[in-house]
């Protein structure tokens, strides 16, 4: 029977990042792995940058698989179970609801040839507790039933800062009626730091099954998500447009965007950003998409926020 890993998180957490290194763990103790990448938006971004990983990657796009994609990510794990895998990871979008996991899981017929490994939690240690309503209920279903809570970003953030992240993240359970507490079992590891020990810890620590009160959200009615081919004018002004979506409310509630782009003279860069980070650099990868979500999105603003194909 294959296990299933779950690695979840809010947009921007740092999921894709820890799954290359959670799966070299897998790739270098000779285990056949399939990582399935869910994506808000009609493209998989993410499945750009694992590409380079020494395994089987499988896209599902479209929409969040705990609500329009779910039949897909059903059929999905039915087909891998029989491909002789050892562990499938599967990265769901950023607002993903963990109950729909159980869902798939816990029922005819994937239980019969699928098993929950490790829910595995990413949370930014910078959190920002700007969130609506909605993204905190997402943040909430991601946390209570993790087996593990793992801290990204934590060469950023003094010690402080991450007592008070986590301070958050509690209250954004107490407030929702649950008990359940994170203190000394969170990883607050450097990533560079973690060791093969580490890894084999998440991939035991297995999950929680907490009974609470569901919150039902229809998600393509509450975030949206907006896939771009669109240009910059070089780096510091792809800076400075990103900085703006992420700020000025004239664009929406926006969240989160990544992806790759080019610049007017044929420069690449790749662009992930959230309310928490902020990273661009060069890239080499020339697939010209990039996804921008958030909640309450003006389409017409958003789209000029950037340069328009065959404009300079």
């Amino acid at each position: 029977m294959v296990k299933v890993d779950l690695i979840t998180g809010f947009l921007g957490a740092g999921k894709t990042t820890f799954i290359r290194k959670y799966a070299d763990y897998f790739i270098r103790k000779g285990q056949k792995i399939n990582i399935i990448e869910n994506e808000f938006g009609n493209v998989s971004v993410d499945s750009i940058i694992l590409k380079d990983e020494a395994c089987d990657i499988t896209q599902l796009s479209g929409g969040c698989m705990c609500c329009t994609a779910k039949v897909a990510f059903q059929n999905m794990l039915l087909d891998m179970s029989a491909g002789g895998y050892d562990r499938i990871l599967v990265e769901p979008s950023g607002i993903y609801d963990v109950d729909e996991f159980f869902e798939i899981m816990l029922t005819e017929p994937v239980k019969d040839c699928c098993e929950i490994g490790s829910i595995l939690t990413i949370a930014d240690a910078r959190f920002d507790d700007k969130l609506s309503d909605e993204a905190q209920y997402i943040m909430f279903s991601q946390l209570l039933c993790t087996g593990k809570l793992i801290m990204s970003k934590t060469q950023t953030a003094d010690e402080a800062m991450q007592n008070a992240t986590l301070h958050r993240l509690n209250q954004i359970i107490k407030d929702r009626g649950s008990s359940r507490v994170f203190g000394d079992d969170v990883c607050r590891k450097d990533w560079d730091d973690l060791t093969d020990d580490d890894f084999e810890s998440f991939a035991s620590c297995g999950y929680q099954l907490i009974e609470h009160e569901r919150e039902f959200m229809q998600h393509g009615r509450v975030f949206a998500a907006r896939v771009m081919a669109h240009l910059c004018a070089g780096e510091n002004d792809l800076r400075e447009r990103i900085q703006k979506l992420l700020s000025d409310p004239s664009y929406g509630n926006i969240l989160r965007v990544k992806g790759h782009i080019a610049d007017t003279d044929g420069n690449w860069y790749e662009i992930n950003c959230s309310l928490d980070g902020f990273y661009i650099r060069p890239s080499n990868v020339k697939k010209g998409l990039f996804i921008v979500i958030g909640q309450d999105l003006e389409e017409d603003a958003v789209q000029n926020a950037f340069i328009p194909r065959g404009r300079k």
